[in-house]
């Protein structure tokens, strides 16, 4: 499953014709645009496909166009494709044929629409029983807002809770949803740390109401494992899994807890684990766009570049866009494409300017040190760690400031800032030992005692998660 959703994502079709003996010639580029990875590359109406396939099938009346006959079965076509050839224009000429054709695909792509619009984000096994609530409205009005993760956004979510919470304070799901609204905002965008603080607390408080009212609610338990899982908290990667599986127990249909599950799962480097989990949350909700995203992540620690691009260019993060820009730039450097990356990145912080957590300008850093301009990368390191602190994923602004320090041949910070980013969420023990920007440390003592600790770790994570 895990190869097939890679060639969904970043592979082409082979060319139909090689497993064909005989096919029309213009038939081929029609489904190959079906089958394009961009959507706005694909037939935008059903109208514009019905008058490639009408001229497809007046080519073949007309018999302006030939069998398209792959070279090395020519003289094995025979009686059997002489058969298919009379086949293929009986059903050109026909129109009921060519109608009933046209059909099967709409049927398909309609399927593939109603699949991807519709929003099982809202588990309707925990849910139902509260629609009657006064609150609901603003409950599901909020759960719009939260999805797309914007500060904007945020910001209408809480507002919407906190009256959905006044009208009915024994409605669980809205106490569990603003605590999830309350660590988006303390996770991910610059505040005071007072603020922040209060955030988190108020977060806690809302989860232990949800649950109090519900101990049964899937979104409770999820809404645990998410306010566990940060800077404040350490990070307790085993304790917020179980808090996943239990909202998956009590709801398998839970997109957001599978995606959010294997978001652990691969920061403490589990690929195989996180991708089958991300797997499910997109089988279950095509539309859930950061967590197909994340299948890029988990090829780029893999060291699959090419990949990892692939899916990138295929998800922007419109409203993510630090997260975006900062995992394609780091994907286009590994692969040498410096001057795409220095590009991308240098677009992102003259739009973004703030660079939510420093990721971009910790981006930044390593390809300067890279590039052998020390003094340059010093500067970025220094204003990443300025404007990154507090940041909920600061882990990865330390890891690339740790890849920067060693390509400058700096083992002492180098090393500290890798147990930084290990100790704050990130001890992905298979990237850290495959890392190319990280040979310089190979041999460091201090190096090999650390990895031999974040292995150690690793391990008992494999055997116990």
């Amino acid at each position: 499953m895990a190869e097939l959703t890679s060639a969904i994502l970043m592979r082409n079709p082979p060319p139909l014709q090689s497993d064909a003996d005989i096919m029309p010639v213009g038939l081929e580029p029609l489904i190959l645009k079906c089958l394009e990875k961009e959507p706005a590359q694909r037939y935008q109406t059903m109208v514009e496909l019905l008058v490639d396939l009408d001229r497809v099938r007046s080519d073949w009346e007309s018999r302006n166009v030939v069998a398209s006959i792959n070279n090395a079965r020519t003289a094995r076509m025979g009686i059997n494709a002489a058969k298919r050839l009379a086949n293929w224009r009986r059903m050109a000429r026909s129109p009921v044929a060519l109608a009933c054709l046209v059909l099967v695909i709409f049927v398909l792509a309609l399927a593939g629409y109603l699949r991807f619009f519709r929003s099982p984000t809202i588990s309707n096994k925990s849910i139902v029983k509260y629609e009657s609530s006064p609150a609901y409205d603003n409950y599901l009005r909020a759960r719009v807002n939260i999805r797309n993760e914007s500060r904007d956004e945020i910001e209408n979510a809480i507002t919407l809770l906190k009256q959905a919470v006044t009208v009915d304070p024994k409605f669980a799901p809205g106490w569990a949803e603003l605590a999830r609204a309350y660590n988006i905002k303390s996770f991910y965008f610059s505040a005071p740390e007072a603020e922040k603080k209060q955030m988190n607390e108020d977060a806690a408080v809302a989860v232990e109401k949800a649950l109090a009212l519900d101990p049964n609610l899937a979104e409770g338990h999820f809404a645990r494992g998410v306010i566990l899982w940060t800077h404040d908290n350490h990070f307790p990667h085993e304790a917020a899994i179980q808090s996943y599986r239990r909202a998956l127990e009590l709801d398998p249909s839970f997109d957001e807890a599978h995606h959010q599950l294997g978001v652990v799962y691969f920061h403490i480097g589990l690929f195989d684990k996180g991708w089958a989990e991300l797997e499910k949350a997109v089988n279950i909700n095509a539309s859930n766009t950061l967590a197909r995203f994340r299948f890029g992540v988990i090829n780029l620690y893999r060291g699959k570049y090419e990949d990892a691009c692939s899916v990138f260019k295929a998800t922007p993060l419109k409203t993510n866009p630090s997260l975006w820009a900062f995992q394609y730039a780091t994907a286009l450097f590994r692969l040498g494409r410096t001057e795409e990356a220095t590009q991308l990145i240098d677009d992102y912080l003259k739009k973004y300017p703030q660079d939510e957590g420093g990721v971009g300008t910790s981006v930044k850093a390593m390809m300067l040190a890279k590039a052998g301009k020390s003094r340059e990368a010093e500067a970025a390191i220094q204003r990443a760690t300025e404007i990154g602190s507090g940041f909920g994923h600061f882990h990865h602004t330390a890891y690339n400031i740790a890849s920067a320090y060693a390509l400058m041949n700096q083992p002492a910070p180098a090393v500290e800032w890798l147990q930084n980013a290990a100790d704050d969420g990130f001890p992905c023990y298979p990237l850290f030992a495959s890392d190319t920007n990280l040979d310089s440390l190979r041999k460091d003592e201090q190096f090999i005692a650390f990895m031999t600790r974040l292995k150690q770790q690793w391990e008992h994570y494999q055997a116990t998660l």
